[in-house]
């Protein structure tokens, strides 16, 4: 049963993916359940207040039931409260969490196509399923994934070594990285230069057939929600999490 009580967790890894994001591992007394997809709400001390910010699990592994670890993904906006506290933290400090929250996980039953869209460190709820769609693909060759990431530049892309790894089992899996500053001139097969809502046309998406996860900038939840509810996507199988920012 998952619980939402408060727990205290301490900083035992911290690595930069990019000039922008900064990947923490925390660790717990307890065991920590979860369910790949599911985001937690940290809270910590800046400026003599606590503050609270939302972030999915990016855990690589499948949960386990003696996990005690969790990580996290934290873009840094300037100025903002909890970019600030995190580029700081040191190793050994600590931070409470509560949860787990949300719905953005995968259904018991797999649809034809699975197709997941995100922008920036909203990949990172996606990159904690990996182990089970590596299980899925193997339980069934026919299943489909997809797999778009949009970010800036090549340089901010998150895990796609991992998300690669997985286009090797199978021809029906694709991952596509979509870059809005890119020099056009250098990508690979795998990648475009645009906007992750230049792919939806492409994808020929069938409400009858897929179920789409969306996760990232608000604007991109946004307007990803539209043109799927136009092409009959309902709630059952259009699945989104919006990353709110805030400096306070």
């Amino acid at each position: 049963m998952l619980s939402n009580n408060r727990v205290e967790l301490t900083l035992i890894e911290k690595r930069y993916l990019s000039s922008r994001s900064i990947e923490l591992t925390y660790q717990g007394e307890n065991p920590i359940r979860f369910i790949p997809g599911q985001f937690f709400s940290i809270e910590f001390t800046y400026q003599g207040g606590t503050k609270a910010r939302s972030y999915s699990v990016a855990n690589a592994d499948q949960p386990s039931a003696d996990n005690r670890v969790l990580t996290f993904v934290i873009t840094l906006v300037p100025d903002g409260a909890a970019s600030e506290y995190f580029r700081a933290a040191e190793l050994g400090s600590t931070v409470g969490i509560n949860g787990p929250f949300g719905n953005l996980i995968l259904p018991k039953t797999s649809p034809k196509r699975l197709v997941f869209i995100a922008t920036g460190a909203g990949v990172t709820p996606f990159r904690s399923m990996l182990a089970e769609l590596r299980s899925r693909i193997s339980d069934d060759p026919e299943l489909e994934v997809v797999v778009i990431q949009g970010v800036r530049n090549r340089d901010e892309l998150l895990y796609a070594d991992e998300f690669l790894e997985l286009t090797q089992l199978t021809d029906n899996a694709k991952f596509l990285a979509c870059y809005s500053r890119e020099d056009a001139d250098s990508l690979s097969s795998n990648e475009l230069s645009g906007y992750v809502s230049d792919v939806y046309e492409d994808l020929n998406a069938n409400p009858d057939k897929d179920m789409v996860y969306l996760c990232g900038h608000p604007d991109m939840i946004d307007q990803a929600v539209s043109y799927f509810d136009q092409q009959g996507f309902k709630p059952a199988n259009l699945k989104r999490e919006k990353y709110q920012f805030s400096l306070l």
